[in-house]
């Protein structure tokens, strides 16, 4: 079964609050930038990253149940669209996935590193099917920072044009985020939260996290050791690549 690793937890609306908050905070309030300059400087800097390597993690609630954290090294690229995804923790350690809409028919090609489907070599797999999406909260298509940045530019403006207009006015909080300086802040719903952490000087994601009611865990996602413009090219979305296991 295949995971789908590095996506943005769905921010619904309507959004009734939203205040800056992280858990660790480690200065006042009163010196950290506003929610207002964080977005801005997050979508500004998005928008000179053409490419970038990371290590991320996952761990989502399915069914009431917490599953395994996972861990994995992601290659991204923004033209043309294509995610390499290979996890180097138990329990997936040594599964490769390569996504790119306009390749190999717009399916996911995926390879267990053990195990009986790992008998089977490299698969093709509907990124909309059943398959795909079993034991995943969100698409492979939402993965990585790219559409992580754009969820939350799209709902910042939502909710500015809103009753929540004092929202940009709101100081984040400072976390240290896997050791990474980062300037926090929250999306409140009736019955969810949603945290988001971004990098003091990169600018991107460091963490995102959806909690269902004040303290419930629902997905948990981070990103970390940030490589920018690379010029990642199509043999690192490529399955005949020597360095790979397909």
């Amino acid at each position: 079964m295949m995971d789908v690793a590095g996506t943005l937890p769905v921010l619904r609306l309507p959004l009734l609050l939203a205040a800056a908050m992280s858990c660790g905070t480690s200065s006042a309030e009163s010196g950290t930038p506003t929610v207002a300059v964080v977005v801005q400087h997050a979508l500004d800097a998005v928008v000179r990253v053409d490419d970038y390597t990371c290590t991320s993690t996952k761990q989502e609630k399915i069914d009431d149940k917490m599953m395994p954290l996972e861990t994995f090294v992601l290659k991204q690229r923004k033209t043309p669209d294509c995610v390499y995804l290979k996890w180097v923790e138990e329990p997936y350690k040594k599964r490769e996935t390569i996504y790119c809409p306009a390749k190999y028919g717009d399916k996911i090609r995926v390879h267990e590193g053990s195990g009986i489907t790992g008998w089977f070599g490299a698969l093709s797999i509907d990124p909309d099917g059943s398959f795909a999406r079993r034991g995943n909260r969100h698409s492979i298509r939402e993965a990585g920072i790219f559409h992580v940045l754009k969820e939350v530019g799209d709902h910042y403006a939502r909710l500015s044009r809103g009753p929540e207009q004092a929202l940009g006015e709101r100081k984040t909080t400072e976390a240290s985020v896997q050791d990474q300086p980062s300037y926090c802040f929250s999306f409140d719903e009736r019955d969810s939260r949603t945290e988001v952490c971004m990098h003091r000087t990169l600018a991107l994601p460091t963490r995102v996290q959806t909690f269902q009611g004040t303290a419930d865990l629902v997905e948990s996602y981070t990103w970390a050791d940030y490589h920018l413009n690379l010029g990642l090219a199509d043999r690192d979305f490529d399955v005949g690549n020597p360095a790979y296991g397909f």
